[in-house]
């Protein structure tokens, strides 16, 4: 111990007492207008004026330091960001995520906060977006934000249908666009993918477009096995299925749906007709099945007929209207030519005028 430098003696003092002693560190912090040492600084900083739990700034200083030189830049960051709606709450959050955005040039961050503004990011969207993935303020915005936002131009029409596929997936706008967008995109294009469907998808499934391009040539073959045509919804929707999950995940619904008495020609023919079948989890695969082919008497090829089956509700649509299709049944009131599985697949409106009010007292 007596080797070691006097002032790196007290530092290291200071930095055990901040590991271990938290309460002690926190009953006795300085003023701000003292002088600290870099971790003590970064840790006063992020509790009293980023509202950040003490453990938490005590974690974050033993990895990133702010330079208490720079204190006014500091402020004026929080001020900034005050400025522009961001609450404590939100603030904190985004602090803690990412730290480094106090060493941001106020200069810069306002240029790409009006940039975002003048593309329909403003309030409580803006600030869930940033807060979602701090990343897209650490972008360029002339080599990023930019072009990200130009590409998804491209498919979308309106700054409504931007922000609400970036609210679905906030890393759209930080994402490796040459690398990775831009090639999805033009893998979906070439295959035949027309542009209503390319928004569709960007729109409603953005995560699958931000998948490898190799994921997506994969999705892309097990799509086409299938025999979708591009030009149908089902197509995208098969895509953003197939890239939900792992390959082991997929294929042990597969062999679920097998064991469950549907043969690999009969699984095509579900996943062709509506691919979210792939989506259900296994719970619900496995009690819907059983209720269909035990207590209804369906043959698992009819379900694979009638897919959409296996995305319904069980409590609000199925045992419903089961109940009501065997009173009908028993009163010898229901068509014999109707197919039960077809009729548990109508509109909720025609159902209750056919089936229902029709035979009100």
């Amino acid at each position: 111990m007596a080797n070691i430098p006097f002032k790196s003696f007290l530092y290291l003092m200071q930095k055990r007492l901040l590991t271990t002693s938290p309460r002690l560190y926190s009953s006795s912090l300085p003023s701000s207008s003292s002088t600290f040492s870099s971790p003590s600084y970064t840790t006063q900083f992020l509790v009293k004026s980023c509202g950040l739990p003490l453990d938490s700034a005590v974690s974050i200083s033993q990895k990133f330091n702010l330079d208490e030189k720079k204190l006014k830049n500091h402020e004026s960051v929080l001020e900034f960001l005050k400025s522009h709606g961001f609450s404590d709450t939100r603030i904190a959050k985004l602090v803690s995520k990412h730290p480094r955005i106090l060493q941001a040039a106020v200069d810069r961050l306002k240029l790409k906060i009006e940039y975002l503004h003048e593309n329909g990011f403003v309030g409580p969207v803006l600030h869930s977006v940033i807060v979602s993935n701090p990343t897209i303020l650490r972008r360029s915005l002339d080599k990023h934000i930019k072009p990200s936002l130009d590409f998804l131009k491209e498919f979308l029409d309106t700054n409504e249908k931007i922000v609400t596929a970036v609210k679905r997936g906030p890393w759209l706008l930080s994402f490796d666009l040459k690398g990775i967008l831009k090639p999805n995109a033009s893998l979906l294009m070439e295959e035949g993918v027309p542009h209503s469907k390319m928004s569709l998808l960007i729109a409603l499934q953005p995560r699958a477009i931000m998948q490898t391009v190799d994921k997506m040539v994969y999705a892309i073959e097990m799509t086409r096995s299938f025999y979708i045509k591009p030009t149908d919804v089902a197509y995208v929707i098969s895509i953003a299925v197939i890239l939900s999950m792992t390959k082991s995940m997929w294929q042990k619904k597969v062999e679920l749906y097998k064991k469950l008495g549907l043969t690999e020609v009969e699984i095509s023919k579900a996943i062709k007709c509506q691919p979210r079948v792939m989506a259900c989890s296994e719970e619900k695969i496995k009690s819907l099945m059983d209720f269909f082919t035990n207590t209804m008497k369906l043959k698992p090829s009819v379900i694979a007929t009638y897919p959409n089956l296996l995305l319904y509700s069980f409590d609000a649509r199925i045992q419903p209207r089961f109940n009501v299709l065997n009173i009908l049944a028993s009163k010898k009131l229901l068509p014999a030519h109707k197919k039960i599985a077809w009729l548990l697949t109508e509109s909720e409106a025609r159902f209750l005028t056919n089936y229902v009010t029709k035979y009100l007292d």
